[in-house]
């Protein structure tokens, strides 16, 4: 019996004190940030302080010569989960869809295309993306018509009305051929029954009135497409203000009452700053240079041809040598 007490007592003083209260031996070691601990109460104030969860940290740096048995199978441990996590994503039906799929459903191909003759460069993203699975955009085939889903960001919201100074409401289908005022006129005019739902909401829009309202596209395709957008006309049709604009499923259009961006964003002028430009040439290298360029590659392609045939023989020989020279210029002249 007294053994047993020496040993725990030699294991509790082997911690030392308590780092939280210093006033009593300590008991526990965190395993994540290694401080020591007397009680519950001490484990869940280092907890706060520290903002630790106590979790150990399996990724953690740890020297050769520090390394034991335990930390060798936490490690083996770590890559059998991971080589598990791997298999598991194989099997995932939703990882499936990695890359664009080159033959798009039949509906999906006659939306591109419509939108393509409106001069609108529709980007659909894949079936397991969020932002697909919410657009409810629909093309009227006998008529020829887009019903867009139209995301509707009304900035500037008060703080005390909302949780953050954007309100965000939803159409499901927008006539394209609808005028962009009468389409946000079910938020602005209070006759309208979303209107008086919304009162508190959006007081500063709708004592604005649309006369005094801006639009903004959310800005794609592109550079810092996130903070740019690009001014619309509320007397002109849902389709002649996304015209010639690229629209990533469904558009987002931003509703200020001040005649600028809403915060943090800036207006596109042109589209001239493109993600994908065409690579520029450098100064002073005409086109004949290039083809010049060209044809100095050839003889250099044909080399790596013929080294790539003999890579499997000894060529150390001069006899050799000479023969692979003899083939190399055969193949130049050639």
């Amino acid at each position: 019996m007294m053994a047993a007490e020496t040993t725990a007592k030699s294991s509790t003083m082997r911690l030392g004190m308590c780092e939280v209260c210093a006033a009593k031996e300590a008991r526990y070691a965190c395993p994540k940030c290694e401080v020591k601990t007397c009680s519950l109460p001490c484990v869940q104030i280092h907890k706060k302080e520290l903002s630790c969860d106590g979790q150990r940290d399996r990724t953690k740096f740890v020297p050769l010569s520090e390394m034991t048995a335990r930390e060798f199978m936490s490690d083996y441990c770590f890559l059998e989960e991971c080589t598990r996590y791997a298999e598991n994503r194989k099997s995932d039906q939703c990882k499936r869809f990695t890359h664009d799929q080159r033959n798009l459903p039949v509906a999906q191909h006659r939306m591109q295309t419509a939108a393509k003759k409106r001069n609108i460069q529709l980007r659909l993203q894949l079936a397991n993306f969020s932002r697909h699975k919410e657009n409810t955009t629909y093309l009227n085939w006998k008529l020829g018509r887009f019903y867009w889903r139209v995301e509707w960001l009304f900035a500037n919201i008060p703080i005390e009305a909302n949780s953050g100074d954007v309100a965000r409401f939803v159409d499901a289908r927008c006539d394209e051929q609808v005028v962009l005022s009468d389409l946000i006129l079910k938020y602005i005019d209070l006759q309208q029954e979303t209107a008086r739902d919304h009162r508190k909401l959006l007081a500063n829009h709708q004592t604005a009135g649309i006369g005094q309202l801006s639009f903004w596209l959310r800005a794609e395709g592109v550079r810092r497409s996130s903070t740019r957008c690009y001014p619309l006309e509320a007397a002109k049709t849902l389709a002649d203000n996304l015209s010639g604009k690229t629209i990533v499923e469904f558009p987002t259009i931003f509703v200020t009452y001040e005649p600028k961006p809403p915060g943090g964003h800036e207006a596109v002028d042109s589209g001239e700053e493109l993600e994908e430009e065409p690579p520029e040439s450098k100064p002073g290298k005409s086109v004949k240079a290039s083809s010049i360029a060209e044809d100095l590659d050839e003889p250099h392609d044909v080399y790596h041809e013929l080294a790539a045939a003999f890579a499997g023989d000894d060529v150390s020989e001069p006899e050799d040598d000479e023969e692979f020279e003899a083939l190399y210029r055969e193949h130049v002249e050639l």
